[in-house]
């Protein structure tokens, strides 16, 4: 009797798979730890290789857990995520990398010609030798941008849009996966700067994330725009007297001391995440031609998690790569 109980809170007999909260929890709770395993290493590694260590680790972490999920456990594969790699997928994302690097350098910028910031420093070379050091940065925030955004936006906010199903329309459904992947997010990294504006910055961010994922259909704009935000916020625009005084960097400004909105995680990057919002779909209108949600990722259109089957669901079959380019026009 207890075992058949504890089975059925692990497995959908009728979905033929885990249920939603474990393939949420397993590959979410087993990057995140992964991100500790720069601790691991013997000795202090100087900043720039501790950053890749940190954002690879969880990057390999999560790509295994979600195969293991997909093989063992029913869940989603890869490309299920938007996970696509063709022409259209590198194009979006070299055009996220352009709007990460466009939307941070946009309001510091401003700053600095305002006279409410000014540059401190030019090629700093931090713990490492300057290029060697902003190189293994880049690939580190490469990582960082794959792993969080495949993690947040593609299983968290997919999984959790299935399973609130159970008792929301398909747009409702949305909005409450939307919610929980973008507190989440922020939850994640309230530790980077110890300033309770974060918060509500990083909610934002993952607002902003989140729709545009949803938007495009594909994980490459978000993963492009989250790896150019962070390289251009730490390499070309870096806050000096802070924790990353250690990575090499082009630029490090000081903000003027006397302005909280002007602190970490305040008023410059919040514009700088809304400007991600901004140019990603004006990116998505000229490239798609139009703008359109493509809920083709969250496969809403089959029954919602947990309830009982009455007939086939058209999202029981293999899924083509090609479906995430297929638009949703808004109808149920």
């Amino acid at each position: 009797m207890a075992a058949g109980v504890l089975g059925a809170v692990f497995w959908n007999d009728r979905r033929g798979r885990a249920r939603v909260p474990w393939l949420i929890a397993i590959p979410l709770v087993g990057a995140f730890v992964a991100t500790s395993a720069g601790e691991l290493m013997p000795g202090e590694l100087p900043l720039p290789m501790a950053a890749l260590v940190a954002s690879g680790a969880p990057a390999l972490v999560a790509v295994v857990l979600i195969i293991a999920s997909h093989r063992w456990l029913g869940g989603r594969r890869l490309v299920d995520y938007g996970l696509v790699i063709d022409r259209r997928w590198l194009v979006d994302l070299v055009a996220g990398l352009g709007i990460g690097l466009a939307a941070v350098a946009i309001p510091f910028l401003t700053a600095i010609g305002a006279g409410r910031a000014e540059i401190v420093a030019l090629f700093d070379a931090g713990d490492l030798a300057l290029w060697p050091g902003v190189g293994l940065y880049v690939v580190a925030m490469l990582f960082t941008g794959f792993w969080e955004e495949l993690v947040i936006r593609g299983v968290v906010l997919c999984n959790a849009a299935d399973g609130f199903r159970r008792w929301l329309t398909p747009h409702r459904a949305v909005v409450g996966a939307l919610a929980l992947s973008s507190l989440l997010f922020a939850v994640g990294h309230l530790g980077q700067t110890g300033v309770s504006a974060t918060l509500l910055t990083f909610i934002l961010s993952g607002v902003v994330l989140g729709v545009v994922y949803l938007f495009s259909g594909n994980l490459a704009l978000v993963i492009g725009a989250h790896a150019a935000f962070n390289i251009t916020s730490n390499t070309l625009f870096a806050r000096a007297g802070e924790a990353s005084d250690g990575l090499s960097a082009i630029m490090r400004v000081q903000v003027d001391p006397t302005s909280a909105l002007l602190g970490s995680g305040g008023i410059l990057e919040f514009a700088a995440f809304t400007l991600v919002g901004l140019l990603g779909l004006l990116w998505l209108r000229y490239s798609r031609g139009r703008l359109w949600m493509d809920l083709s990722p969250l496969r809403l259109d089959g029954e919602p998690d947990l309830t009982v089957r009455t007939g086939p669901s058209s999202s029981d079959g293999p899924r083509r790569p090609g479906a995430l380019d297929a638009g949703v026009d808004g109808g149920p």
